[in-house]
């Protein structure tokens, strides 16, 4: 004789059968509003890091609810992002460390809140009403249509809001240090093209979007025989507000100049030797890239070179890579291979001249000159 409880075992296999995977999105979606709270209210932080908590010790830290903590540390323990070693206390995992403020996790996590969530949820009216297409127009998108700013690009929308842009910032530049430059490109033709022992003349190195300096501080490491002075990072004005207030001491002699890679360049980055796109392009969709190369080609001298530095569209993509596609895409951008990076800079002149694999970074590095 079957007892009620086995009967409620046998319901819920029947309902998890005709749902499919839809109980796992439901568990993945609250996960992660859970996880992005967690790491706004600083709950990890406040958790030991080599022994237990109760969660009436959590709640009297954190300044909240012991209700709140009962409903929802059970989702990560039953995740293993956390562990109970007794009942109503949790202890950290490897995993939930990495939701600590300051670490890499935690910024990617709230980087993939703030940007691609809700622009996510919105992908259905999105294409309701715009037609059943990826977004064209970088003032058209589903993050846009999320945030509120349905005509507006994704760098207004972030630069109009202090909060969501040293979020970003933050996140930006924290993961510069994990995709580094060091060894992937050699810049010694230079030495047979100018003299480079002056700290004036022509900028040499103008990194567009270069965040916090950091991978032209990984330039400078591989060439130092390269003078700061005429080292450049280009990026829109809040950035540069906040790398000037933190750049690190090794990089203090380098230009910071404020401005977008979609309009004209300001005159003290002209004729620049070398342009670096570094993790750009893919957040722009075609049209815009048309307008950066076209302000390049305004800016560029006759021996000036381009690098674009990019994680390229492969044939054979896993799971991760086209979610990172369709990331980009929710914010107009999307990712491109060599060839279509290619016909986009010989619309304004460029041919591509050589190509670099970074295999540490799954990127490459292609460098166009002047056709």
């Amino acid at each position: 004789m079957a007892t009620q409880g086995d009967g409620s075992a046998a319901k819920h296999l029947q309902l998890k059968k005709a749902v499919g995977p839809n109980m796992a999105y439901l568990c993945t979606a609250m996960e992660i509003g859970v996880l992005k709270a967690f790491i706004d209210w600083k709950v990890f932080d406040h958790i030991p890091d080599h022994s237990q908590i109760s969660s009436a010790g959590l709640a009297e830290k954190v300044g909240g609810q012991q209700e709140l903590l009962d409903r929802t540390l059970p989702l990560l323990v039953a995740t293993e992002i956390l562990t109970a070693p007794e009942p109503g206390c949790v202890a950290h995992t490897d995993r939930s460390r990495l939701y600590k403020s300051g670490q890499l996790g935690a910024g990617f996590l709230t980087h993939m809140h703030n940007l691609f969530i809700g622009s996510i949820a919105h992908f259905p009216a999105f294409l309701a009403a715009h037609g059943f297409s990826s977004p064209k127009d970088a003032l058209v998108t589903p993050f846009g249509l999320a945030a509120g700013h349905p005509n507006q690009n994704v760098y207004d929308i972030i630069a109009a809001d202090a909060k969501l842009s040293k979020d970003f910032d933050s996140f930006v530049g924290r993961a510069s240090k994990v995709f580094p430059m060091r060894g992937v490109y050699d810049l010694s033709w230079m030495l047979e093209r100018t003299d480079t022992t002056s700290k004036f003349g022509r900028p040499l190195f103008v990194d567009i979007g270069g965040s916090n300096g950091h991978a032209l501080w990984d330039i400078l490491q591989d060439h130092p025989w390269l003078p700061a002075e005429r080292c450049v990072v280009f990026d829109r004005a809040p950035t540069i507000k906040e790398t000037r207030a933190n750049l690190d001491e090794g990089i203090k002699s380098i230009q910071l100049v404020a401005g977008s890679v979609l309009d004209t360049f300001p005159p003290s980055i002209q004729g620049a030797m070398m342009f670096q796109l570094r993790r750009i392009l893919n957040d722009f969709p075609d049209d815009d890239v048309r307008k950066c190369w076209k302000s390049i080609r305004e800016a560029a001298a006759s021996d000036t070179r381009v690098n674009v530095v990019e994680e390229l569209l492969q044939a054979n993509r896993s799971a991760y890579a086209v979610a990172q596609d369709l990331s980009l895409m929710l914010i107009g951008g999307k990712r491109r291979n060599a060839q279509m990076h290619a016909d986009l800079a010989a619309e304004a002149g460029f041919e591509l001249s050589r190509t670099f694999p970074d295999t540490y970074n799954d990127c490459s590095v292609l460098e166009f000159v002047l056709a």
